[in-house]
């Protein structure tokens, strides 16, 4: 039995949480098992891993409390890997506990081009770290190139590391018009244009550009569905209110039905400020949404023609979301075009299970 430990889960759904999900969904488990840490808490997520027979440990909050723990842990699991899931190098704690207290090859797989936080703090300590976090790895991965540039530098294609698409359940997300029907008819949107964003409400996915957008689409008839939770949240159900559009703006907070939203969409929106590979773009893709995204985000998630990227001016957003709304196009299935792109996460798996099994 190969035993693998991943960390971390958060108790928001974000891209990481999708990943591993997607991951464990489409690999095939014969003799191996996966463990994941994880902060916080989330029924849904945490009762689908445990149905596909994942062992989750919760991690104290208190640093030395989470050193003991993990000593422990390493110590009492013979581990054969552990892949730790980083959006910066800013806090390189797990991996050097790794080499110091298991024989585990240690997996280091980045997932974004910014720390969550972006504090100058944070990406001062990335850089201080990040050539201390290439040595301790056995194995490099990114979701894209540019979240490998950001990990492992500049020269990362000399450095072995392997870029592992974040794939999809691509089937889930097919365009369904009886599904349209049914979610709109359930959020109230029938006869609306629905302009749907999908992310964590934190500062790199740039909420405050998106309301002020939308304060200025003149379009009674359009509303902003924003699906997630966060810290920022109520700061931006502030910011609806002063800009006087709270009664067009729906916060849906964290959902497990984003396939089923997707469809009730007319346009998917994500004017980030940094992004490593967006999941939520190529779901968003997979149900075939015209998907408007900043120039911060990288063109490796282009893959159909349907996706647009704009500089963070509120007049070209503006002018792009008006030609949306008045072009009438029919949505088609995208299945196949997805699975080619290789962003299907059985893709995905079948790359990580073969060096997983050496």
């Amino acid at each position: 039995m190969i035993k693998v430990l991943h960390s971390e889960l958060q108790s928001n759904i974000g891209g990481i949480e999708s990943f591993l999900l997607n991951l464990t969904k489409s690999m095939d488990m014969t003799n191996i098992h996966f463990d994941m840490l994880m902060r916080g808490n989330n029924p849904y997520l945490e009762n689908e891993l445990k149905g596909l027979g994942v062992t989750i440990y919760k991690v104290p909050t208190n640093s030395l409390q989470y050193s003991k723990f993990i000593k422990k842990l390493l110590e009492e699991n013979n581990y054969d890997f552990v892949h730790v899931h980083k959006n910066s190098a800013a806090n390189i704690l797990l991996p050097i506990m790794v080499k110091k207290y298991s024989h585990a090859k240690l997996i280091v797989h980045s997932h974004n081009t910014s720390p969550s936080s972006g504090s100058k703090i944070a990406i001062a300590l990335h850089k201080l770290n990040r050539s201390r976090l290439y040595k301790l790895s056995d194995f490099r991965f990114a979701c894209s190139d540019t979240a490998a540039e950001w990990m492992f530098g500049k020269d990362y294609q000399n450095k072995d590391v392997k870029i592992i698409k974040n794939g999809i359940i691509a089937q889930d997300y097919v365009y369904n018009p009886e599904v349209r029907t049914k979610m709109r008819e359930q959020l109230g949107l029938t006869g609306k244009f629905a302009i749907g964003h999908v992310g964590a409400f934190r500062e790199q996915k740039n909420h405050k550009f998106l309301l002020k957008v939308f304060s200025e689409l003149d379009d009674p008839n359009a509303e902003l569905v924003l699906v997630g939770d966060g810290p920022l949240k109520e700061d931006i159900e502030e910011m609806a209110k002063t800009l006087e559009v709270s009664d067009r703006v729906r916060f849906l907070g964290s959902r497990n039905d984003i396939a089923e939203l997707l469809q009730a969409f007319d346009v998917f929106v994500m004017p980030s400020l940094w992004e490593g590979l967006s999941i939520a773009t190529i779901e968003a893709q997979s149900s075939d949404l015209i998907t408007l995204l900043s120039d911060k985000v990288s063109n490796e998630v282009k893959i159909t023609e349907n996706v647009f990227f704009l500089p963070l001016v509120i007049d070209k957003w503006l002018d792009k979301i008006e030609e949306v709304l008045n072009e009438k196009r029919a949505r088609k299935n995208n299945l196949e075009k997805i699975i080619k792109s290789g962003y299907d996460a059985k893709s995905s798996a079948n790359v990580i299970m073969n060096i997983y099994k050496g």
